[in-house]
């Protein structure tokens, strides 16, 4: 394996990684919840970015991965199989990659989006009852469900779509706490720490499955 050739991809995917860790948190420092200076935002968006360097470099030589696609690397993570079936698996089985079924409903979450930003010009500019959005909640996360869990029965039980299920759920979320001016910072750290146990929860799910694949 060439390490080189690796080191290479990922300082390239760095420097977007850095672009984005630099918004973030110059918005959150712009918004009064990161009291830093502009070297404490580039030094913070510069150590994160190191660590996403340095993990992604470790784990594709260690994996022997020359695929340098995001979504093909956290699925090669988060499989609980042997490094063969992954790579055959992920190219043969189309259909069941939350990719397909996002192109399968294209149509409703295009729809559920212009819904959501109907429903932020509605709050903004005519200060509508916040009860509507519970209704919001409960109409996108349903269709939210529908995108990335599909129909079939294979879908359902892949703890992957479960994180890109929160990972979406909270931008939503985020998106409206922004653009109506609410504090972020509370529901912030709360997002994170269920993240963090959805995590923990995915990969005891995988350790499960890995040991029922071994047993058998």
């Amino acid at each position: 394996m060439n390490i080189d050739y690796i080191v290479k991809e990922e300082l390239l995917r760095s420097f977007p990684v850095f672009f984005i860790s630099f918004l973030i948190i110059g918005l959150l420092n712009r918004e009064g919840y990161i009291p830093l200076r502009m070297s404490g935002v580039f030094i913070l968006a510069l150590f994160f970015t190191a660590i996403h360097f340095s993990f992604m470099v470790w784990y594709r030589k260690k994996e022997q991965i020359d695929n340098n696609n995001i979504s093909f690397i956290i699925n090669h993570i988060l499989s609980s199989k042997s490094h063969d079936e992954k790579i055959t698996e992920l190219y043969k089985d189309e259909k069941t990659k939350i990719s397909s079924s996002i192109r399968e409903h294209m149509g409703l979450l295009i729809i559920t989006i212009l819904l959501y930003l109907a429903y932020l010009y509605a709050s903004l500019v005519y200060n509508i009852d916040q009860i509507f959005w519970f209704l919001v909640i409960l109409f996108t996360g349903s269709t939210l469900s529908k995108i990335i869990y599909g129909e079939r029965k294979a879908n359902q039980k892949d703890p992957m779509r479960l994180l890109i299920f929160y990972v979406i759920a909270c931008a939503f979320i985020f998106v409206r706490y922004l653009v109506l001016g609410y504090p972020i910072l509370p529901i912030l750290k709360g997002s994170i720490i269920l993240g963090i146990l959805l995590i923990f929860l995915v990969l005891g799910i995988k350790w499960s499955q890995r040991k029922q694949n071994s047993d058998n």
